[in-house]
C-alpha cells in the first residue's frame, strides 16, 4: 500500500445534491486504478467529517486532513473531489485544501467560486466575447421588482437559484402571475436568483478536460427532455430524458460549441474534468453554464461522453487524477 497514491474521495456536501455526490463517489471507488492509488470515501456533513472504510468510521482531523486508523496516522497524498454543490463545488472545500498544500482534481478555490455563482460567471464569459442569455440577478435582501424583470427578459422565462445545480428549485414562468411565486420557491434554495430570458433552441453539453497539457473534448451530448424543460425530475428519470451521444448535429455547429468550451475553459483557467451547457438554433447560439464537478455515476453524461470517446471508466479517472502529481 506505501507506493500507491492515498486519495481521499470526498463526497457529500451541505446542499440538496449530496444524495447525488454519493452516488457519484461509489462509482469513482469501483473504477479507480487500484494499481496506482489506494481509494478512501470522505463522506463531508454538515456536522461531521468522516472516513467510511471497509464498514468502520474514522473521523477526519480537519486540522490536516488526516485520519487514524489502527493507531497509523493516513495523510492524504491527493483528493478526489466529487461534491456537488456546497462546500465543495463553490470554492470553500478548495480554498482549504489549498492552504494545507494538498492537490485536488477540481478547479481552483476562486474559479470554483466564480462558475458556481451563475449570474458572476455570465458576466465573466460575457466579457470573453461569447453570446450569453439576458438574464436579471436578484437579492433576497431586496424588493422583487416584477415590471424591471418584465421588461429585461419577458416570457417565458427561467427562474433559478443563482448557486446551485441538478435543476433544483428551477422553474419555467410563462406569465407575470407566477414570477413572484417561483422566485420564491428559488430562494429557498439560494439567497440570490437568476432570472433569465427564453431562448428558443436545442440543449447541447460539451465535455473535456485539459491533463498534463493535453486536450481532450469529448462527442457533445444532447438533451432531449420529455418535460418542459431538463429539470431535477427529468435529469434522474430514465424515461423523461433522452441524452444523445454523439449529438446529431452539424459539423460545423458542433466545432464552435466544442472551440467555444475550449476558450472558456483555458481563459477561466479550469481544472480537470468540465462540463458546459449550450443552447443552438439555426441562428446561434448561447453559454448556458459551466459544471466544474460534474457527475460521475455510470448513468451520469460526462462518462457516457467519454465511452463513446472509446476510453473506459478507468481512463477517465486516470486522466483526472494524472495531473496532480506530474
Amino acid at each position: 500500500m506505501s507506493s500507491l497514491k492515498k486519495i481521499a474521495v470526498i463526497c457529500g456536501g451541505y446542499s440538496s445534491e449530496s444524495v447525488i455526490s454519493l452516488r457519484s463517489a461509489d462509482f469513482v471507488m469501483n473504477n479507480i486504478n487500484k494499481d496506482k492509488y489506494h481509494p478512501f470515501k470522505v463522506i463531508i456533513e454538515p456536522k461531521r467529517w468522516y472516513c467510511l472504510q471497509d464498514g468502520f468510521e474514522y473521523e477526519v482531523n480537519r486540522a490536516d486532513f488526516s485520519i487514524t486508523i489502527d493507531s497509523k496516522k493516513v495523510v492524504f497524498d491527493g483528493v478526489y473531489n466529487i461534491i456537488h454543490g456546497t462546500p465543495g463545488e463553490d470554492g470553500k472545500l478548495q480554498a482549504y485544501f489549498e492552504m494545507l498544500n494538498i492537490p485536488v482534481s477540481s478547479s481552483s478555490s476562486i474559479v470554483s467560486g466564480l462558475t458556481f455563482n451563475k449570474a458572476f460567471c455570465n458576466y465573466a464569459v460575457k466579457a470573453l466575447g461569447v453570446n450569453v442569455n439576458p438574464s436579471l440577478h436578484l437579492f433576497k435582501r431586496q424588493p422583487i421588482d416584477v415590471e424591471a424583470i418584465v421588461k429585461h427578459v419577458g416570457f417565458p422565462c427561467f427562474v433559478k437559484p443563482n448557486a446551485g445545480g441538478s435543476s433544483i428549485g428551477m422553474s419555467k414562468v410563462k406569465q407575470k402571475e407566477d414570477l413572484v411565486g417561483a422566485i420564491e420557491r428559488a430562494y429557498q434554495e439560494d439567497d440570490e436568483v437568476l432570472v433569465e430570458a427564453f431562448f428558443e433552441g436545442r440543449e447541447v453539453t460539451c465535455g473535456l478536460i485539459i491533463s498534463n497539457g493535453v486536450t481532450t473534448v469529448f462527442p457533445l451530448c444532447e438533451i432531449v427532455s420529455k418535460k418542459e424543460f431538463f429539470d431535477y425530475e427529468a435529469k434522474y428519470t430514465e424515461s423523461l430524458v433522452s441524452e444523445i451521444i454523439p449529438a446529431p448535429i452539424d459539423e460545423e455547429v458542433a466545432h464552435v460549441i466544442k472551440a467555444t468550451a475550449v476558450y472558456v475553459y483555458k481563459k477561466l483557467n479550469m481544472k480537470g474534468v468540465v462540463r458546459m451547457d449550450f443552447l443552438f438554433n439555426d441562428k446561434t447560439y448561447v453559454f448556458l453554464e459551466a459544471n466544474t464537478i460534474p457527475g460521475m455515476s455510470a448513468q451520469s453524461i460526462v462518462p457516457q461522453m467519454a465511452r463513446s470517446f472509446g476510453w473506459t471508466n478507468m481512463q477517465l479517472l486516470d486522466t483526472i487524477l494524472n495531473p496532480l502529481f506530474a
